[in-house]
């Protein structure tokens, strides 16, 4: 979050307050960009899973499984998708 902070030429507690103003927080835009990039990922390419997960931050592909069942719900995921099923 500091490092976007200095990216965006503000403190880090004004990036707080202003996305608090929006009613979301860091982590919040964190996961969604993480979720984003996994579901395109297992959407449109045959990457394994461990490299998917390694992609969007996760160094062990059990935590990717549990954060995106979280993100989407229990059956989404590359088996969801008709392209996956090749």
């Amino acid at each position: 979050m500091a490092r976007v902070a200095e990216l965006l030429s503000m403190h880090r507690r004004t990036l707080n307050r202003r996305l608090d103003a929006c009613g979301t927080t860091f982590q919040t835009l964190v996961e969604e960009v993480r979720f984003g990039i996994a579901r395109q990922l297992l959407e449109d390419t045959d990457l394994p899973l461990s490299q998917v997960a390694a992609t969007v931050g996760y160094s062990d592909v059990s935590a990717f499984t549990r954060a995106f069942r979280r993100w989407s719900g229990p059956r989404r995921g590359r088996g969801a998708h008709p392209a996956a099923r090749r």
